[in-house]
């Protein structure tokens, strides 16, 4: 897959603390080093969502015409690679590890779309980053068949959700409240569908957008359209407190009452065959 890279420059300088520079690295979750005559690698794996990223000091210049740059600059063989299709909540997590690089040790930063070397800035940088990838694209549709379009909004809140479902599962824990993961299926049409399992008489939080909820019985499992459920809970749940917009939760007051339409209600059959897909092939 096609890489979207940002080098690292110095004013008038091409030094780079390797020490200081590693320490900073491995305080970092997810960063695994490696280094031999050929590089230095540091390989980040965000620890949540599995996506991976380089950055990476080589021994030889890896910017395309550097000639034209202005010389004040001077390349420090350093750089950053991330696939061009990665979503954009992910491309930031990685550029705010760029961030805190340029600030802690001074540096600045360059892409082939930039006039000229650059102070980081994060919108600038997402926005070049949204038109190379928007670009690429359109220039290679068959890549999408592999993938699933979501709008930014909607995977920015899946992402978020499963980026902070640790802490969430930490809030709840004393409330003896369930936070799911979601489950991401491909239909027998291959349309995503997103899901959690609620266990019959548990507390349970619900993210957003929903598709379906596997609804536990023992050992027997219900499929419930979430389009189907949620006008007849909808009043009895509580929104999480300072989360993201549509993420609901039981609360013990009212979870009566919910249990008591889960049993009562005979909802329509779900007529599907289900595979399961990575979050990776999610894309905006």
């Amino acid at each position: 897959m096609s890489q979207f890279n940002l080098h690292f420059f110095k004013e008038k300088s091409r030094k780079i603390d390797l020490e200081q520079l590693i320490a900073f690295f491995e305080a970092i979750e997810g960063i695994r080093t490696e280094m031999d005559e050929k590089s230095v690698r540091f390989y980040y794996t965000h620890p949540r969502l599995s996506y991976d990223a380089l950055f990476i000091i080589t021994p030889k210049s890896q910017v395309p015409d550097i000639y034209r740059l202005s010389p004040k600059f001077l390349d420090l063989n350093f750089h950053l690679e991330m696939p061009i299709l990665t979503p954009d909540y992910v491309a930031k997590h990685y550029l705010d590890i760029v961030k805190k690089i340029c600030d802690r040790f001074n540096f600045h930063i360059y892409n082939e779309m930039f006039e000229d070397v650059l102070p980081f800035k994060m919108d600038v940088v997402l926005k070049v980053f949204d038109m190379v990838k928007e670009a690429y694209i359109h220039k290679n549709p068959v890549l999408l068949s592999d993938y699933h379009l979501l709008s930014k909004d909607k995977l920015h809140a899946i992402f978020r959700y499963s980026d902070d479902i640790l802490e969430l599962q930490k809030y709840y824990q004393e409330l003896e409240t369930y936070v799911p993961k979601y489950h991401f299926l491909n239909t027998e049409k291959k349309k995503l569908v997103v899901g959690i399992e609620w266990k019959e008489h548990t507390l349970t939080v619900f993210p957003p957008y929903l598709d379906y909820v596997f609804y536990r019985i023992n050992n027997e499992i219900k499929i419930v359209s979430f389009d189907e459920l949620l006008p007849l809970i909808e009043k009895y749940l509580t929104d999480v407190p300072g989360f993201i917009k549509g993420t609901r939760v039981m609360t013990k007051k009212t979870a009566g009452k919910v249990y008591k339409i889960m049993k009562k209600t005979k909802f329509m059959k779900v007529d599907h065959t289900y595979t399961k897909e990575s979050m990776k092939k999610l894309l905006d």
